[in-house]
């Protein structure tokens, strides 16, 4: 069991995920979901996830497999090893290895869910809209935020100094997807900024947050002078 999943594991580097499918080349699912995954490699095979459930479906061509699965430990290889010793689902290696890629997958896009994103690869989930009109490039903007990691950690909060910020949005005083998000928030707004290591940090670490970090923002924007 320990080699054939340390094969797995080996197979996973080596292949890259080549294929993120409409839920349209899948089986009816059972439930409205959220992301279908299939690829070409695995044929006939199609795994649909919804979020916030502890488990999945897998189709087997015309045959629909609801799995069972703890997201929070998925990289742990006891809970593939479970479906493997599971006699009801006779789980073959190659679906495993199928599952192993669908589920890394559905974890990179999760996060993703309910937010728009522009162009450049920022992600806007609004949560209040505002009534005022958005900030012009060169305005000082008052805003309050949180500053979340991918794992959900908090390493930044103006609340929790209870001391809003201010800058001047869209002259490089911030990171370019604050300037960018912010100017495309209406006074009044809250939402989640959902910013790539490229409009954010980059490459550098930055106390708290780690090299090439996705980082989170839920930000308020209160008003502009």
């Amino acid at each position: 069991m320990k080699n054939f999943l340390f094969l797995t594991t080996i197979l996973s580097f080596i292949f890259s995920v080549s294929a993120y499918a409409q839920c349209d080349k899948c089986n009816p699912a059972s439930e409205e979901v959220d992301f279908c995954y299939t690829d070409t490699r695995f044929e006939g095979l199609c795994a649909k996830f919804k979020e916030g459930k502890s488990y999945f479906y897998m189709d087997r061509k015309k045959k629909e497999l609801r799995i069972d699965f703890n997201f929070d430990k998925s990289s742990d290889p006891l809970s593939y090893k479970k479906m493997v010793t599971n006699k009801k689902l006779k789980i073959s290696a190659l679906e495993l290895l199928f599952i192993q890629t669908a589920i890394e997958v559905w974890n990179d896009e999760k996060i993703k869910i309910g937010y728009d994103f522009l162009p450049s690869g920022l992600g806007i989930k609004v949560l209040t809209k505002g009534d005022g009109e958005k900030p012009q490039k060169g305005q000082k903007v008052i805003v309050h935020y949180t500053g979340l990691l991918e794992d959900g950690k908090k390493f930044d909060s103006s609340r929790d100094r209870n001391r809003p910020f201010e800058f001047n949005v869209g002259v490089g005083e911030v990171i370019k997807g604050w300037d960018e998000g912010v100017m495309n928030l209406p006074v009044g707004s809250r939402a989640m900024l959902l910013i790539p290591a490229e409009l954010g940090y980059g490459s550098r670490a930055i106390g708290p947050i780690p090299a090439n970090s996705t980082l989170f923002f839920d930000i308020e924007v209160i008003g502009v002078k």
